[in-house]
C-alpha cells in the first residue's frame, strides 16, 4: 500500500490518551517523522509500588501519572494540535489543561458515547469531535471516523497457516464466539482455528476457545492475522463502528467474519470478503470459505491509511461549527 502525502509538516502535536492496545504510539510515531510530536500514554509513566495497598497504590500511580503528563505540556508550551482520545477517561484538569496550550483541539472518540459515560456538554469544549461509530454520530451530530491501517506498508509475509483467528476481550460476547466455532467445527475446521478470549475461563463455553490473561501486544496480534485466513470479529453489544481488526484485513488481503452488518455501509465491503452473520444462528457457507479473495481498488486502501486519518483529523474546522445539541430537551 502507497500512502498519500501527508498533510501535516513541521507541526507541534500532543496526543493524550489512554494507548491500551498499541494502536495510537504506532499513529503518533508516523506523524513524528515529520512533526513534533508530544505522546502522553496514561496508561504507562509510573513505576508499580508492590508494597503499598491496593487502593493507596492505584491512587499513588494515577496521581504520578497525571503529575509528569501535566509536566509534560507545560514543557510542550504553545501546540498546534491536541488529539484527545475518549476524553472521558482522562482526568479532566489534565485535558483542560492540554486544550488551553492548543490552537486546534480535536477528541476522538474510539468506543460508543454510552460505553464512555460521555458528557456531551464535555464535547463542546473541543474545536471537532469525532466517533468511530455511526449511531452516535448521526444521534449526537458528531463528525464520523473509522479507525485506520496502522501499518505504513503490506511488506510483510502473510500465510494460511490457520484457517481462522479471533482475539477479543472479556466475557460478554463468549457465547456468540462459541457459536460461531461451533459452525467451523461442523466444517471440520476446528483443529486449524484460534479463538482467544482475554478473560477468565467461562463456565459451560465452548471447548475450541483458549482463555488467557496476560493482554497481546499489538506485534503478536499483527503476527496473528498475518498468519490467518480468516478473521473474525465479534461486535460489542450497542456498537456499530468497526474494530481494528477490519483494517488489518483490508491491508493483508484477509477475509472477514463478523457480526457487525454496518460494514456493509463501507466502500471495501464485498461479499465475496466479508461475511455478515447472525449472532443468535451463524451460518458460514462453504463457498465463502474456499471462495477467492476480491482484490480491492488502491485507492479504496489508501483512504484508510494512517496518513488519510491524519490529514481529517488535524484540518481546521469549518469557520462555523455546528452546536451540538443539549443534554435535555
Amino acid at each position: 500500500m502507497q500512502s498519500p502525502p501527508l498533510e501535516i509538516q513541521n507541526q507541534k502535536i500532543i496526543i493524550l490518551c489512554r494507548d491500551v492496545g498499541g494502536y495510537l504510539a504506532r499513529l503518533g510515531n508516523f506523524l513524528g517523522k515529520s512533526n513534533d510530536v508530544v505522546f502522553i500514554d496514561l496508561t504507562r509513566g509510573a513505576k508499580e509500588l508492590p508494597w503499598l495497598p491496593g487502593k493507596l497504590r492505584r491512587w499513588l500511580k494515577k496521581y504520578l501519572i497525571v503529575k509528569r503528563a501535566r509536566a509534560a505540556i507545560r514543557a510542550a508550551g504553545h501546540v498546534d494540535a491536541l488529539l484527545v482520545v475518549n476524553p472521558s477517561q482522562l482526568d479532566q484538569v489534565l485535558v483542560t489543561q492540554a486544550q488551553a496550550a492548543a490552537a486546534l483541539s480535536v477528541a476522538y472518540l474510539s468506543d460508543g458515547i454510552a460505553r464512555l459515560s460521555m458528557p456531551i456538554d464535555q464535547l463542546a469544549t473541543f474545536d471537532k469531535v469525532y466517533t468511530f461509530d455511526g449511531a452516535d454520530a448521526r444521534e449526537y451530530r458528531l463528525r464520523k471516523l473509522y479507525n485506520y491501517i496502522y501499518e505504513e506498508h503490506a511488506d510483510f509475509k502473510t500465510t494460511s497457516d490457520f484457517k481462522a483467528f479471533v482475539v477479543m476481550g472479556g466475557k460478554h460476547r463468549v457465547d456468540v464466539l462459541g457459536r460461531v466455532a461451533q459452525a467451523f467445527e461442523q466444517l471440520g475446521y476446528t483443529s486449524t482455528c484460534k479463538f482467544l478470549v482475554q478473560s477468565k475461563p467461562v463456565p459451560g463455553a465452548s471447548p475450541s476457545l483458549t482463555f488467557f490473561r496476560q493482554r497481546m501486544d499489538i506485534d503478536e496480534t499483527a503476527e496473528y492475522v498475518r498468519r490467518s485466513e480468516i478473521l473474525i470479529d465479534i461486535v460489542r453489544p450497542g456498537h456499530a463502528g468497526l474494530s481494528f481488526r477490519f483494517f488489518e484485513a483490508l491491508l493483508y488481503r484477509k477475509k472477514m467474519i463478523t457480526n457487525n452488518a454496518s460494514v456493509a455501509d463501507y466502500d471495501f465491503y464485498d461479499p465475496c470478503n466479508i461475511l455478515i452473520i447472525d449472532s443468535d444462528h451463524p451460518v458460514i457457507p462453504e463457498s465463502f470459505i474456499n471462495g477467492d479473495y476480491v482484490d480491492l481498488p488502491e485507492e479504496v486502501v489508501r483512504r484508510y491509511s494512517m496518513a488519510s486519518w491524519a490529514n481529517e483529523v488535524f484540518s481546521p474546522p469549518p469557520a462555523s461549527p455546528p452546536r451540538l445539541p443539549a443534554t435535555e430537551p
